[in-house]
This record gives structure tokens, C-alpha cells and sequence, in this order.
């Protein structure tokens, strides 16, 4: 028997990462427990740590490669090799390239599931593909770091410098579900000082009942609630005049758009009292410094979401709270150590390798500029110049997801004839299932590739399933796409069981057997692919496993050297970027495509506002649906929450099944009952499916059953121009009560064209 060893390794639970110490013998893991001197989290964990064990060694996760035997969905596969597996799968790309161009390949690809995004990148520069990729991120975090680019050239940093605040502003964000290790910083924060806190959110959640000001605001209205701000902000001369004059552009024409949305005018759109949007202005405004958090619910709401990112960004650059301490921090481009930097994973790429043709190729180019090539090669433009390095495209660029549909089921602007799917499950998150399960199940799909943990319902419909190397099964290194300053990770906890292979040798090994060079993959392993990376800094890999994390100088105020990376040198207020892709340069509110304003006569048959989202521990996305596990013990069924008096007037009580009902379908959740949420608001928890049910086609693990995107559109109405993020939020729909013998046998009726 070998001898215990510790292990020190970045949990990939959630995309935060925290450093852990696991306890292996003979390469069986024993223990896992936080790392107390990992310099991020600092000792810290979530309560998922607690099951990484049962969660690593549930019977149900993937060890070897499998081939689809029989039509897809139909649950049946025979276990092959991983070499049989990539030479075939090879094969058959090479064929559909022949005939119908590198671009007929597309790719899903969900939240760091694995963080070498940049090899994926690498392989469709080498395979010519114009990066036809569609993930969640044009809905959660990359549309706003698209927006903020367009902007200033850089991004605000994801991790908000809590630690030096005086004011937290939380839109559309809760720490308690979504990100406790934030939640642990606010309450160190709130012991030093008197945090001044304001929550934006339709429900009085756990952090809101703490706030100073909770402004309960309608969904989809965010963008006139900033826009609000900032008339107030002007107009009260709240507004930091150095930083504008020297710093920005387009104040004026700013002023003039905000004059459209005075205080009273907000309250109407928003149903915020008036007092509390100046009084909440106010108190962002002359308390320094101060940041603002976003969460993802305003990524979601469709047309407006860029809008609100921008408006919100405005709100941070009038009043001088841009990159200063306890602001809202722009990453340093590094780490640099010794006048050395780290290798980027945007220099991983090999960008310049992809024909400049094939760029026009890209899926949904024209309906989502900002997110695709166009938005980028503005916004790479100045950067390049002011950095001397390129910014990364990984999840910079978008496509627009209801393409995938439409290029598969119409072949139109061009037949996408094969899809690889790493680190996600599209089934649950892309918008209107109906349709994307039709594309997945279509003839004209020919090649259809699956890297995953589980049996998905989305892997349930490929051809080819292969099995992923976890956290605990591989080393890290990320800069989380170089949206941070910092590196971070740990080592390999145990060889991979099976036959598991981490991201970069899947597609390092895809790469070689479809003919790229030798050269282009010249490191064997992932360990060899880290220790290249650090060299300039002189930190070996065993160095950084130890300490599992490089932070170089920090500087402030980095535009005071050589400007914003914009085409201006400055902040532009009025965005150039977007008047360049014939959009408006300046922020404005739109009203949702539904709502009970936009449309009165579909809220007379669907009266409530329906959001779907909301993280809630301890699931993580669609992930820790198994039964054995432990999570989805403490968690074991979907929930509708709804507000006591409306759950009265339907004959609704709490722990009851309900119908949430859309124009696009209807599913199914259990009533909770919060007096905390607005009487017209109803919220659906996402992503939920079962794996303890059948996996074969129609019921997939009940993928129609309660899963929030039977409800969603994917019509451009509903998505937004700039980004081509859709609507998942702000929509309308109805509530009632399950009549269980009136319940249809097949699942799939639950939904209607």
C-alpha cells in the first residue's frame, strides 16, 4: 500500500475555483478539505466540497469512450476505444470539411467544466473554422465584457475588491446562492466598516433583507433604473468632473440622452418608489469608493441586456469609481513577475493562423456584431496597440445560438453538418429546446460528439460519448480567458480513471488525427502545457502547485500611463465601437418584447411575469442532479416561487405541483410560497432534469418535464443586437394547479410548437 500523500488542487465545482487539499492513497482519493493557505480562497470552501467524493466515484460517471449503436436517443452503445474513437470521429470530419468547408463544424461548450478553452480555440484555427461556437456566456458575464469593451478597450475585473469598498451595489446578484465566497468578503467587509449595501432585485432575498436600500425593481426595467442614476447623478452634480473631463468622451450627448429618464419616469417604468431611486443614486454616488457587482439576471432579459451593461458602466465611470481601490478594478495584462509575463492564453490560441475570409463565415455575425468578429476587431485593435499582445477570442466571441438550429434544420446560410459538445448540455440551457432537440435529432446532423461526466440529455443524442477527466483527475492553470490578473490552479489529485482525458488532450489528439501539424501540439501533456506557461516567470510547475496561485504588480488607475485601450484613448461614454456597428452609441431603455406594457392583450391570457434562473445551492447549473450523491438530497425538487396572495387566488399551496405556462410550452415545479417576491412575479428554478429516469428518447431524464427553457424563445424579437443573448427573464406566462390524471404519458406533449 502506498503512502498517503496531499495533494493540492483548484476545485472546478463552480468557476471561482478554490484551492484544496486532497488526500489520495493509492490513487484513491480519502479526504478532500480546503486549502488554508491557498492565497485566493484563503481556506475557504462551499458546502459542494463535502461531496466531491461521492461525486467522483458514483457509478453513473463515464469511464470509457462509447459509440451510438441504433437511431440516436435510443439509449443504446457499445463501449469502444479512445483511439477507435478519435480516429473515426477524425475521419468523418475530414470528410464533411471536403465537401462542405471547415465551417461546417460548430461547437457547445458550457462554464469551466475545463478551463483550456484556448486548445479549442487552437483546434478550430488550425481546422479553419471561423470559431463556430455557441455557449451560455453570451447570456451570463461575456455579453457584459463585450459591452465594457466596446467602452473603455478592457473589461471590469469578475471579482469585485469588497475588501476596500465602502459601498456594494448587488444587481441582480445573490451570494448566498451564487458565489459564498463573495458572501464571506461582504461580512469581513461589514465587521471593518460600515458597508453602505444597495440590492437590486425582484425578490427580498437573504442579502437584501441586510441592505441599506432594496430597490425591488420589475424585471427586464434594469436599464432605466441606471439610466435613472444617472440623470440624477448629473444632475444633483454628484458626478466626478476630473475623471470626465480628462477621461472620457461624449459626456454632453450622455447628459442629453439621461434627461429622458427623470426620477418620476423610472418609478412608472420600474414600480420603484421614487425617494428610493434618488435616495439609492445618492448613496452610490458620494460614498467612495465604491463598487458595483453584477449577477447574471440582467445578462438574461434579451433586447436590453447589452443596454444594461453599458448604463451600468456609465454609473461607474461618471463618478470616478473605474480602477481605483475599492472600485470597480480593470485586470493588469499579466501576471508580469521580473518584467516577464506569463504566457496568455490569448498567445495560446494561434488566432492568426485562421484565414481572414473564414472570419465572415462565423454563425450569426451580422444579428450579434458585437459578440463576433466584427465587435472583436475593433476592440482587439487598441488593445493590441496599447498591450502589445492580442485580447483573447475563447468566449470574446459568441454565436448567435438560434443559428445552430436553423443551420442544421434549414442548412441555411450554410449546412452545419457536425457538432462537438465539451463541458456542457445544451438541452438545458440553449433557448427554445423544442427546436434545438430537433436539430440534435435531424438527419442533416451527420457527426454529433459528446465530452462529458454523465449520461446527459444532450449526450443521450450524440453519436459518440467520451468521457471527462474531472478537477480531481487533472491540473489547472487559468486566467479565467485573461479577464483576470492573476493565475491560478493545482495539481492533478489522481491519474484519471478509465479512460478519462482532460480537455487539451482531447483535443490535442482530435487536432493530430485530423492532420494538424505535430508541431502546432508540441506538448504531450497538460502538466506540459502549464510548466511552458510559467517558464518566462521562472516558477516551475511543482512551484506553482504549491502555493496554487501568482498575482503580480497590482497597479491602479493604469489609464493615467497610456490612456484606455479605445480608439479615442479614453473612456467613451459614447461608444464609437457601436456607432461603427450601426448601433446606437449611446445606453437607452427598451421595454421587454412581453410584458404587460409591450403586450396587453397576451398578458390578459398570461398575467404574471415569469423569470427563470436564479443559482441555488448546492446545484450548479444543470450539474449534482444524481441521486447518491448527497446534493440532490438536500435539493430533490424543481420550485416555482410564487407570492402568497396570487398562490391564494389560484387555489395554489405550498409544496403543490404547478403548470408554468408559456406561448412556447408549459413545465411543471413544486409552489414555494415567498411573501418576499412581487404579487406579478413568478421565478422558475433552470436546468433541472432526472437522471434516475428513463435516459432514452422522448423522455431523456425528463428533459421536458421541468426544464425553464421549454418556456424560452429563440426569435430575434427576443434576443438582444448587440450580443444575441435571448430572453430567459421578464417574460409572460401562467401558473396552475397539476391535475395529475390529466397528465400526458409522453413528456414531450407538455410542450406545444
Amino acid at each position: 500500500m502506498d503512502k498517503e500523500e496531499v495533494k493540492k488542487a483548484g476545485c472546478c465545482f463552480c468557476a471561482v475555483s478554490c484551492g484544496v487539499l486532497v488526500h489520495v492513497q493509492d490513487n484513491r482519493i480519502i479526504k478532500v478539505a480546503p486549502d488554508p493557505e491557498h492565497r485566493l480562497s484563503r481556506g475557504f470552501s462551499c458546502e459542494r466540497l463535502k461531496y466531491a467524493i461521492k461525486w467522483l466515484y458514483h457509478p453513473d460517471q463515464l469511464h470509457h469512450p462509447l459509440k451510438r449503436d441504433g437511431n440516436r436517443g435510443e439509449g443504446k452503445w457499445r463501449r469502444i476505444s479512445w483511439e477507435q474513437a478519435i480516429a473515426e470521429i477524425a475521419a468523418k470530419l475530414n470528410e464533411l470539411k471536403a465537401s462542405y468547408g471547415p465551417q461546417t463544424l460548430a461547437v457547445f461548450e458550457g462554464t469551466y467544466r475545463g478551463e483550456n478553452i484556448w486548445a479549442r480555440s487552437r483546434f478550430c484555427n488550425l481546422f479553419g473554422n471561423p470559431q463556430n461556437v455557441f455557449h451560455p456566456g453570451v447570456v451570463c458575464t461575456l455579453n457584459c465584457l463585450a459591452t465594457e469593451q466596446a467602452m473603455m478597450g478592457d473589461s471590469v475585473m469578475a471579482t469585485p475588491d469588497i475588501a476596500r469598498t465602502n459601498c456594494l451595489v448587488l444587481s441582480g446578484m445573490r451570494p448566498h446562492e451564487s458565489s459564498p465566497r463573495t458572501l464571506a468578503s461582504i461580512v469581513r467587509r461589514r465587521q471593518q466598516v460600515p458597508l453602505k449595501l444597495i440590492v437590486i432585485d425582484p425578490i427580498v432575498t437573504r442579502i437584501a433583507r441586510d441592505a441599506d436600500i432594496h430597490l425591488q425593481i420589475r424585471p427586464g426595467t434594469d436599464a432605466a433604473l441606471f439610466m435613472g442614476w444617472i440623470n440624477i447623478i448629473i444632475n444633483e452634480g454628484l458626478h466626478d468632473m476630473e475623471f470626465i473631463n480628462k477621461w472620457t468622451a461624449g459626456f454632453d450627448k450622455l447628459a442629453e440622452r439621461a434627461r429622458e429618464y427623470p426620477p418620476e419616469r423610472v418609478s412608472q417604468i420600474t414600480g420603484i418608489p421614487q425617494e428610493q431611486i434618488i435616495e439609492s443614486a445618492r448613496l452610490y454616488a458620494t460614498t467612495k469608493p465604491a463598487t458595483l457587482y453584477r449577477g447574471l439576471a440582467t445578462d438574461q432579459i434579451g433586447p436590453n441586456s447589452a443596454r444594461v451593461s453599458q448604463a451600468r458602466n456609465v454609473v461607474r465611470a461618471i463618478t470616478g469609481n473605474i480602477d481605483i481601490p475599492g472600485g470597480d478594478l480593470i485586470p493588469s495584462v499579466g501576471p508580469i513577475i521580473n518584467g516577464k509575463m506569463f504566457i496568455r492564453d490569448a498567445q495560446m490560441e494561434l488566432t492568426e493562423r485562421l484565414p481572414d475570409e473564414m472570419r465572415k463565415m462565423q454563425l450569426g455575425w451580422e444579428k450579434a456584431p458585437l459578440m463576433t468578429w466584427p465587435g472583436y476587431e475593433l476592440t482587439n485593435t487598441p488593445w493590441q496597440r496599447l498591450h502589445k499582445v492580442s485580447q483573447t477570442t475563447m468566449h470574446r466571441l459568441g454565436c448567435y445560438v438560434p443559428m445552430f438550429n436553423q443551420a442544421i434544420l434549414s442548412q441555411k446560410p450554410y449546412p452545419v453538418k457536425a457538432v462537438i459538445t465539451w463541458g456542457s448540455n445544451p438541452l438545458m440551457w440553449g433557448p427554445n429546446i423544442t427546436k434545438l432537440y430537433q436539430a440534435l435529432k435531424s438527419p442533416n446532423l451527420e457527426l454529433s460528439v459528446v465530452q462529458e461526466y454523465w449520461m446527459t440529455p444532450t449526450a443521450q443524442l450524440a453519436d459518440y460519448v467520451l468521457p471527462a477527466a474531472s478537477w480531481l483527475e487533472r491540473p489547472m492553470c487559468s486566467t479565467q480567458e485573461d479577464f483576470t490578473d492573476v493565475v491560478w490552479g493545482g495539481e492533478r489529485a489522481i491519474r484519471p480513471m478509465g479512460e478519462r482525458k482532460d480537455d487539451y488532450t482531447f483535443f490535442r489528439d482530435l487536432g493530430l488525427a485530423t492532420g494538424q501539424d505535430k508541431s502546432d501540439w508540441p506538448w504531450e501533456t497538460l502538466e506540459d502545457v502549464i510548466a511552458y506557461r510559467l517558464k518566462p516567470l521562472g516558477i516551475t510547475f511543482e512551484e506553482f502547485s504549491r502555493t496554487g496561485y501568482i498575482l503580480g504588480t497590482r497597479k491602479y488607475k493604469k489609464y493615467e500611463e497610456d490612456g484606455f485601450a479605445t480608439a479615442s484613448g479614453k473612456l467613451e461614454l459614447y461608444s464609437t465601437v457601436l456607432e461603427k456597428l450601426g448601433e446606437d452609441p449611446l445606453p437607452y431603455y427598451e421595454e421587454p418584447p412581453e410584458s404587460p406594457v409591450s403586450t396587453p392583450d397576451i398578458a390578459k391570457e398570461y398575467p404574471l411575469i415569469l423569470n427563470t434562473g436564479g443559482r441555488f445551492m448546492p446545484m450548479f447549473h444543470s450539474e449534482h442532479r444524481q441521486l447518491g450523491i448527497g446534493m440532490r438530497e438536500r435539493h430533490p425538487d424543481p420550485l416555482v416561487t410564487i407570492h402568497p396572495d396570487t398562490a391564494g387566488k389560484l387555489g395554489i399551496k405550498d409544496g403543490d405541483w404547478v403548470w408554468i405556462e408559456t406561448r412556447r410550452g408549459r413545465i411543471k415545479q413544486k409552489a414555494s410560497l415567498n411573501p418576499g417576491i412581487l404579487p406579478d412575479v413568478v421565478n422558475v428554478e433552470a436546468s433541472w432534469w432526472f437522471p434516475e429516469q428513463p435516459g432514452e428518447d422522448p423522455c431523456l431524464f425528463g428533459v421536458f418535464q421541468s426544464n425553464a427553457n421549454v418556456l424560452t424563445p429563440d426569435s430575434d424579437e427576443f434576443c438582444d443586437p448587440l450580443t444575441g443573448g435571448w430572453a430567459s427573464r421578464a417574460l409572460l406566462c401562467k401558473v396552475y394547479k397539476v391535475e395529475e390524471e390529466k397528465q400526458p404519458a409522453n413528456p414531450q406533449a407538455n410542450t406545444y410548437p
